[in-house]
């Protein structure tokens, strides 16, 4: 329905132009034949207008009335019905400009000439159509391909999410499973943050976007329950009192790198370490820094290495965002690893 009423739109503008080049072109016309014939403007405008007119008039009568008729047939009758009353209209007005006899001698120019204009004008319109058509058919290809490209980027966006959400989710049971033979307080507590946790990832997963407020609680449910597990060897910060905690956000990229920074810089420390998550905006960008004081890149421990999730990551933002965002994992010099993600703000919803 809206694409109808676009089309109407669009059609009644075709045709505004299309009276309006014809007014013009009628003038020049008048001009031009005053200048070879003289007499009165008023008269040579009559003239040239009943030619220009009665075709364009000629041709949306047929385009309303017979819609389907071929377009060959519509420039014939257009342009036949355009002669017979630009003639019948010129012999009425060129009495005064040469002379009461108007045998077919002295229309001869006239209709000449009117034959002439209303082919250039046939030849105008025509071409203008078919510009028209061909913008068209491009703005349904356009149209389609990218919403194609939208489909195709949400599958592979909910792909890459749920290769993240079940990482360490059985690892959790298992230890939960222990912990109720060993310490049931433990267990309840780990359970109880094991199912906040899940269901901000629920609600993660449903949408296509979320907010920082909701990604900052989903990383600390995952953070609570590693300090359940990990007990002392686990200390976290979160810092996000510089950015607004209500802008939009991508689900699950901040857990990633939380998680990354755990697995591959705490956990092979027997003294364990701190994990610190801080979310600032700086100028047109929003930027996400998950730091450690871990192993860093030990190359003697077998865990250390990029990981799926931040390969996921880095295809989700480029998908996302392309060369607008970004993500680096270094080396901090006091130990351990810092991940900044940088995002464009005028990407995300405030």
């Amino acid at each position: 329905m809206i694409n109808a009423k676009v089309d109407r739109e669009s059609s009644g503008q075709t045709w505004l132009r299309t009276a309006l080049f014809t007014t013009l072109f009628c003038v020049v016309i008048a001009f031009a034949t005053q200048s070879v014939w003289g007499g009165l403007i008023y008269q040579h405008l009559m003239i040239s207008c009943g030619f220009g007119y009665s075709a364009i008039f000629a041709a949306k009568f047929i385009d309303v009335v017979f819609p389907a008729l071929p377009r060959r047939i519509e420039v014939i009758c257009s342009l036949g019905f355009s002669m017979l009353f630009g003639t019948w209209n010129a012999q009425y007005w060129i009495q005064d400009v040469i002379g009461s006899e108007t045998g077919l001698a002295q229309l001869r120019p006239v209709v000449f000439l009117g034959f002439i204009f209303t082919i250039v004008c046939f030849y105008y319109f025509y071409t203008k159509e078919q510009q028209l058509v061909a913008e068209r058919e491009l703005e349904a290809m356009k149209r389609k391909q990218s919403e194609q490209e939208k489909a195709l980027v949400i599958s592979q966006l909910k792909q890459l999410q749920s290769q993240i959400e079940p990482h360490f989710l059985f690892n959790t049971l298992a230890t939960i499973s222990v912990l109720i033979e060993t310490d049931s307080d433990k267990a309840k507590l780990m359970l109880q943050k094991l199912t906040e946790l899940l269901r901000a990832t629920l609600n993660s997963t449903r949408h296509q976007q979320t907010t920082i407020e909701q990604e900052v609680a989903l990383v600390q449910a995952y953070l609570e329950i590693q300090q359940v597990r990990l007990g002392q060897r686990l200390t976290f910060s979160i810092q996000t009192e510089t950015v607004d905690v209500s802008r939009s956000l991508p689900p699950l990229l901040i857990q990633p790198l939380v998680e990354n920074a755990l697995t591959h810089g705490i956990e092979p420390l027997a003294q364990g370490g701190n994990i610190a998550l801080e979310i600032r905006q700086s100028d047109d960008q929003i930027m996400i820094t998950v730091s450690d004081n871990g192993a860093g890149f030990n190359p003697n421990l077998k865990t250390s290495g990029s990981g799926v999730g931040l390969d996921n990551i880095r295809q989700r933002i480029t998908t996302l965002f392309g060369e607008q965002a970004s993500m680096s994992v270094k080396e901090q010099s006091s130990g351990g690893v810092s991940a900044i993600l940088v995002l464009p703000c005028d990407k995300l919803d405030g």
